[in-house]
C-alpha cells in the first residue's frame, strides 16, 4: 500500500508541475479554473503524504480529507464555467456551491494547521469566526455580518479571496521562480556558491565564517525559507567555523543569522518580493534596487562581527591548502551562473516575472549539459519537476490562507477600522506607528511563514502608514524586514533553534547572540523610512552619503556588540560605540556629525592603548572530512 501511496503523491506532484508547464508553454487555462486545480492538487499531496505508517485512526481521517478535497475540486472543476458567468453578489450560489465553499474551508484550515503550524491556523480561525459573528461585536469594531452564502461568494467563486492576489502570485511566477531555483541546485549550483564564498573570504581572517555567511546568504535568496537553509548549508558551514576555533553558538548564530537575511537580498529574495509586486503596484526591478543597500547593510554587519570575532579571539583564515580547488570546484560550475545572468537580465529590461523565470529555467537545463559533473540527467529531471511541487507547498497554502484573510478583511471592513485604530493609538506620531507595526510584524512572523506574516500586516498596517506619507516601498520594506527578523528573536526564534540543534548548543544562548547579530536589521529599516534614499529614493549624492555613513554605524555597532574595534572594548566604549552606530545610521546631518566625531574619539583612544594579546584556538582534528577536503558533520 505504501508503494501505491508514493506513486499517486508522485504523479500528483508531477502533474502539479506539468500543469504549470502546459499553462505557459500551450495553452492558458482560466484563471479560477487554474487555481481552483493548483490548490487542489496541493492539499492532495498534504494530505495523501500522512497516509504512509499511520494507525488505523489517522489511515482513516486522512483518507476522509483526501475525499473531501476530491469532492470540492472535482464539484467545483465542474462547474467553473458557470462561475465565470455568474455577476458576483448578484448570482447568489447555490446550496451545493455552499457545501462545496465550506469543504474547501475546512480543508484549507486543516492543510495550513499541517503546513504552517498553529500560529497561522489560529489566526485564520479568529478572522473567520469574525467573519461569520462579527455582527454580534459592538458597531466599532463589529461588521453588518456574512452568512455562509455571501462568504462562499467573497472567498471561494471570485478572485477576491482565496483565490486572491497571493494565490494568483504563486501561481503565476512564485512556482516558475521554484522551479528555477530547484534545477539549479540540481546542477550544482548550490556547491557553487559555497565555492566561490569559500575562494573569496576563505583565507582571510576568520574566513570560515565569513563564508558561511556569503554561501548561506546566496542560498537563501534562492530557496526563500530561512529554517530550510539553516538545515541545508548549515551542516556544513557550522562544523567548519567550530573546527576553526568559534563558539558552537557563535557558529550557529552566524548561521541563523546569515539564512534569515536571504530573503532580503537581490535578485530573487525569495517569494515575498513577488507578493510586494502585486500590493505595491511597484515594478520588480524598483523593488531590488530599493532593497540592495539595506540588504548589503545587514550583511556587512554580520561580516564585521565575524571578522572582528576572529580578530578578538585570535582566530585565523583556512589554510591554502584546505581550500577548494579553484579548477575543480568552481571553473567546471562557473558556466551554472548564466541562468542567474538571464533572469536578472531579463527582468531588467522588463520582461515578466513568470517568463524571466521560465527562460531562467530553461537556461539552467541547457547549461547543465556543458559538463558532466552538472548534467541533469532523464532522472534527475523527474526528481527535480516532483520537487518543484513539494517545495510549493510551504508557499501555495499559507497564501490561500492570507487570501481567506484578505477577503475577510475587505468584506468586513476591518482593515479600516484598524487604520484608524492605529493612527489613534500614535496619535499621528511616526515613531509610534512605526513600533507598533514593528511588534506586529514580530509577533505575527513567530512560527509563521515570512510570506504569511508580511501578506497579513502589510493588508492590517501598511494603510495606516501610507496615511503618513511614507514612501510606498519603504512601508513595505520595513514589514518584510520585521517579518523576517522574528526568525532571530527569541522566544520563537526558529531559524536560531535549528541552527543551534545542529551546533548541538543552547538555543536560548544561540537565539540572543543572532538577535546581536542582526541589530543593525532592527534600525535600519526605521531610517530607510525617515530617508528613503536607502532605498534609491532620491538624489545620488544623498543615496551616497546615507550610504556611506550607514555602513560606518552597522560597523561600529558590529563592534558594540562584539566587544572589539581596534582594540578590546571596555564597557563605556562599547555604549559609546553603540550611541555613535545609532547616530550615524540615523539619517540625519546632525546626527551623522556627532556620531562620526564620538566614533572616531573612540578610535583614537584604542589607537593609544598597548596592542591586546590574543590566543589562537587550536583546531579540532576529530571531524570527518568531505570530498571537497572540508571537515564536516557526523
Amino acid at each position: 500500500m505504501d508503494k501505491a501511496l508514493n506513486t499517486a503523491t508522485r504523479a500528483i506532484a508531477l502533474a502539479i508541475t506539468g500543469l504549470q508547464l502546459y499553462s505557459v508553454v500551450l495553452q492558458p487555462l482560466p484563471l479560477h479554473m487554474h487555481y481552483i486545480l493548483i490548490l487542489g492538487a496541493i492539499c492532495l499531496l498534504v494530505f495523501g503524504r500522512s497516509l504512509e505508517a499511520r494507525s488505523p485512526a489517522r489511515l482513516a481521517m486522512d483518507l476522509a480529507w483526501v475525499a473531501v478535497t476530491l469532492a470540492w475540486l472535482i464539484y467545483l472543476t465542474a462547474n467553473h464555467e458557470r462561475y465565470l458567468m455568474r455577476i458576483a453578489f448578484v448570482d447568489r450560489p447555490t446550496q451545493w456551491d455552499v457545501v462545496a465553499g465550506m469543504a474547501l474551508l475546512a480543508t484549507l484550515l486543516e492543510a495550513t494547521r499541517r503546513v504552517a503550524g498553529m500560529g497561522l491556523f489560529v489566526i485564520a480561525g479568529i478572522f473567520v469566526a469574525y467573519g461569520f459573528f462579527g455582527h454580534l461585536l459592538p458597531v466599532s469594531i463589529g461588521h453588518s455580518g456574512m452568512d455562509m452564502s455571501r462568504f462562499v461568494d467573497v472567498e471561494v467563486l471570485s478572485n477576491n479571496g482565496i483565490f486572491g492576489i497571493p494565490m494568483g502570485a504563486v501561481v503565476s511566477y512564485i512556482f516558475y521562480f521554484i522551479l528555477f531555483a530547484t534545477f539549479l541546485e540540481l546542477s550544482g549550483g548550490g556547491q557553487l556558491f559555497i565555492d566561490l564564498a569559500f575562494a573569496l573570504t576563505g583565507r582571510t581572517r576568520g574566513g570560515p565564517a565569513k563564508s558561511a555567511v556569503i554561501a548561506s546568504g546566496l542560498m537563501g535568496s534562492i530557496n526563500g525559507s530561512a529554517v530550510a537553509n539553516v538545515v541545508g548549508t548549515g551542516t556544513f558551514t557550522i562544523p567548519l567555523m567550530r573546527r576553526f576555533g568559534y563558539k558552537p553558538h557563535f557558529s550557529a548564530a552566524v548561521e541563523a543569522a546569515s539564512s534569515t537575511g536571504g530573503q532580503l537580498m537581490p535578485p530573487i529574495m525569495g517569494a515575498a518580493a513577488f507578493v510586494m509586486v502585486e500590493l505595491t503596484g511597484l515594478d520588480y526591478v524598483t523593488i531590488l534596487a530599493g532593497a540592495a543597500i539595506p540588504a548589503l547593510l545587514y550583511y556587512l554587519s554580520i561580516l564585521f562581527a565575524v571578522d572582528l570575532t576572529a580578530k578578538k579571539d585570535g582566530l585565523r583564515g583556512i589554510p591554502k591548502a584546505e581550500l577548494p580547488d579553484i579548477r575543480k570546484g568552481i571553473f567546471k560550475r562557473l558556466h551554472l551562473l548564466a541562468p542567474l545572468v538571464v533572469l536578472v537580465g531579463m527582468m531588467v529590461n522588463g520582461s515578466s516575472l513568470m517568463m524571466s523565470a521560465i527562460y531562467a529555467f530553461v537556461t539552467a537545463i541547457a547549461a547543465s549539459l556543458i559538463t558532466k559533473e552538472t548534467r541533469i540527467g532523464p532522472r534527475s529531471m523527474l526528481k527535480g519537476l516532483e520537487q518543484s511541487a513539494y517545495a510549493i507547498i510551504v508557499v501555495a497554502i499559507p497564501c490561500a490562507t492570507a487570501g481567506l484573510i484578505i477577503g475577510i478583511i475587505v468584506q468586513t471592513g476591518i482593515g479600516l477600522k484598524f487604520t484608524g485604530f492605529v493612527l489613534s493609538l500614535a496619535e499621528g506620531s511616526m515613531l509610534l506607528s512605526l513600533l507598533a507595526v514593528m511588534v506586529a510584524c514580530i509577533i505575527l512572523g513567530m512560527g509563521m511563514p515570512t510570506v504569511s506574516a508580511y501578506i497579513m500586516v502589510a493588508i492590517l498596517m501598511a494603510p495606516a502608514l501610507s496615511q503618513l506619507g511614507i514612501y510606498v516601498l519603504s512601508i513595505h520594506l520595513f514589514i518584510l524586514y520585521f517579518a523576517l527578523l522574528s526568525f532571530v528573536t527569541p522566544p520563537v526564534a526558529l531559524a536560531s533553534y535549528a541552527a543551534a540543534a545542529l551546533a548541538k548548543t543552547d538555543s536560548t544562548k544561540t537565539g540572543l547572540t543572532a538577535f546581536k547579530l542582526t541589530l543593525p536589521g532592527f534600525i535600519v529599516p526605521f531610517a530607510f523610512v525617515y530617508n528613503p534614499a536607502l532605498v534609491m529614493n532620491g538624489a545620488w549624492y544623498e543615496i551616497m552619503l546615507v550610504t556611506a555613513t550607514s555602513m560606518l554605524g552597522v560597523y561600529a555597532l558590529a563592534g558594540s556588540v562584539v566587544g572589539m574595534h581596534l582594540r578590546r572594548s571596555r564597557g563605556i566604549e562599547r555604549l559609546a560605540a553603540f550611541a555613535s552606530a545609532v547616530m550615524l545610521i540615523v539619517p540625519d546631518l546632525t546626527t551623522d556629525i556627532v556620531g562620526l566625531a564620538v566614533f572616531a574619539g573612540l578610535l583614537v583612544l584604542q589607537s593609544r592603548r598597548p596592542e591586546d594579546a590574543a590566543e589562537p584556538r587550536a583546531k579540532s582534528e576529530d571531524t570527518p572530512r568531505s570530498k571537497e577536503g572540508f571537515q564536516v558533520a557526523e
